[in-house]
């Protein structure tokens, strides 16, 4: 009865896994184009039906569409049948009616949310039986894919944040790049402060936007020294001291600016994550794909750094704050073809699959007249392959953010998500009963996260 209340609770508080459409009625037909070739034909190693929910392969997305299509060359007798997205009720339902897919792409955070009660099965034995070497995948990844000592997913992807800081503008303000520290959040909202420009509640240019709204509390918090989950998983541990320091800091930084209601106004005219790019924002924290989705594009002229933002008081070159997500492979316990659904997961991941999507998609940059940037994998060598053979030098700026990511990475962790099988339902909980009170002034950084522990708590208790 608990799981049947926390599985209704989960649906009324997050409604989408993998996309916001409901099942695709038809699956999609693929044609293998001449320009992909696989590394070999594996003919009747594998056969029969294979049905996958939540990858799409659309045209605007080559690094998924060229390795699906190399995976479709290379089994040519695996009848591949693709769900590009899917509600998480759809998912409940084929559960209950045995209809699940039998290889699913999902947020390595919810591992635990539907390893839990069933719906996920653990890889290990295929991972043993094939000697299939984990060592490769960055451990933040790995330990995400995991619940209850298994490994459950393969990752498939990666994002990692960093703050992006407008060299022109901190030129404005007396500020010189190499005066930043990082590791010192009061200079950050000191500065920002500086940076802002506003005529009563008009504002032309906010100066610091740490985005602790945007699921970036979970860096903050670690940055301070905070936790969010105990190690089983077991307690909430949302209030914890360091949280609670960091979330003032957090109200404090807009305020300096001020106020949150004053950036929120101002938010509302930020389209397309363009912000820092068009220099509405003057330093902001956000993932590693600004680089390609904004900045190159909108203002490739730009004079920025990414810098990695530091543990609070550590100093200029202390331990780096961030965190990583992504997505991964899952086999279900519903699979009516696991044997073929283990060799595209392991096919979607060699360094040869990667390298074919790479190629499409420095390809289809170049068509369009845009510089390539690497795509964050999950594997560490694939990630080092693209930077020193695909990447070529765009400009200072660039390079040097480019050149920083495999720092990034290997001092990034993960969110304590993945240790409890509510993990969705808690990441809600923070948001909704313990950020935006405080943002917004209704509630002090203390009573906002006590209410909010224990709201996560009950939901914990209650599975």
């Amino acid at each position: 009865m608990a799981r049947e209340n926390f599985m209704h609770r989960r649906l009324t508080r997050r409604h989408a896994v993998g996309g916001a459409a409901a099942v695709a009625a038809a699956s999609t037909t693929l044609a293998v184009p001449n320009v992909i070739r696989a590394r070999s034909r594996q003919d009747g190693a594998v056969s029969g039906d294979l049905v996958e929910w939540g990858f799409g392969i659309q045209e605007t997305n080559p690094l998924a569409r060229a390795r699906v299509l190399a995976f479709q060359e290379a089994y040519p007798d695996v009848n591949l049948q693709i769900v590009e997205s899917f509600e998480v009720q759809n998912l409940l339902t084929g559960a209950a009616s045995g209809e699940l897919p039998d290889v699913i792409w999902l947020s390595r955070a919810e591992t635990a949310t539907w390893a839990a009660p069933g719906i996920l099965a653990p890889l290990t034995e295929y991972i043993e039986r094939d000697g299939y070497d984990t060592s490769d995948f960055y451990p933040f990844a790995l330990d995400e894919a995991s619940y209850d000592g298994e490994i459950y997913g393969i990752p498939g992807g990666a994002d990692v944040r960093a703050l992006y800081v407008n060299l022109d503008h901190l030129e404005e303000a007396g500020v010189s790049i190499d005066d930043l520290d990082t590791s010192d959040w009061d200079q950050l909202s000191e500065i920002g402060s500086q940076l802002v420009q506003a005529t009563g509640d008009q504002v032309q240019r906010w100066g610091f936007d740490h985005r602790i709204q945007a699921n970036n509390f979970w860096l903050w918090g670690y940055g301070n020294g905070g936790s969010f989950l105990s190690e089983d998983g077991m307690e909430a541990t949302l209030n914890h001291e360091a949280n609670v320091e960091a979330m003032q800091w957090g109200v404090d930084a807009y305020e300096a600016q001020g106020g949150y209601q004053l950036y929120e106004g101002f938010a509302t005219t930020f389209q397309g994550d363009q912000q820092f790019a068009n220099g509405s924002v003057s330093m902001s924290v956000y993932e590693q794909w600004m680089l390609s989705a904004a900045i190159a594009t909108v203002a490739p002229d730009m004079n920025f750094r990414m810098l990695p933002i530091r543990e609070r008081g550590s100093g200029a070159d202390g331990p780096i704050a961030t965190y990583s997500g992504g997505n991964a492979w899952y086999i279900t316990t519903g699979a009516k073809n696991p044997e073929a659904a283990w060799e595209y997961i392991k096919f979607m991941h060699t360094p040869e699959t990667w390298r074919i999507g790479a190629d499409a998609v420095k390809a289809l940059r170049q068509e369009q007249g845009n510089p390539y940037f690497p795509s964050l994998t999950g594997r560490t060598s694939v990630d080092q392959m693209q930077i020193d053979e695909l990447y070529e030098p765009v400009g200072e700026a660039f390079d040097q953010a480019v050149e920083l990511l495999p720092q990034l990475l290997e001092g990034s962790t993960q969110r304590e998500l993945y240790r409890s099988p509510v993990g969705g339902q808690i990441e809600d909980i923070i948001l909704e009963d313990g950020i935006r009170p405080a943002l917004s002034g209704n509630a002090t950084p203390q009573e906002a996260l006590d209410t909010a522990n224990d709201l996560a708590q009950e939901a914990i208790d209650m599975f």
